[in-house]
């Protein structure tokens, strides 16, 4: 069992504009268990509970930075 951390991009939503705001996208470091890779994407999960993982992403492997 691998555990990996990974910086990637992902959308940021905005309700209303700003006169002077900045539209970055959001970048984010997640941690966790490695459960599934392949070439589209990672699959990590943030805890393991009695055997069974728990706080599930997908990550896609285009928006890893």
């Amino acid at each position: 069992m691998k555990i990996r951390k990974i910086k990637w991009r992902d959308s940021r939503l905005f309700i209303q504009q700003e006169p002077t705001q900045n539209f970055d996208v959001c970048v984010i470091e997640s941690v966790g268990f490695v459960i599934q890779e392949d070439k589209k994407k990672i699959v990590l999960a943030g805890d393991l509970v009695d055997d069974e993982y728990r706080r599930i992403i997908v990550i896609p492997k285009e928006n890893i930075i």
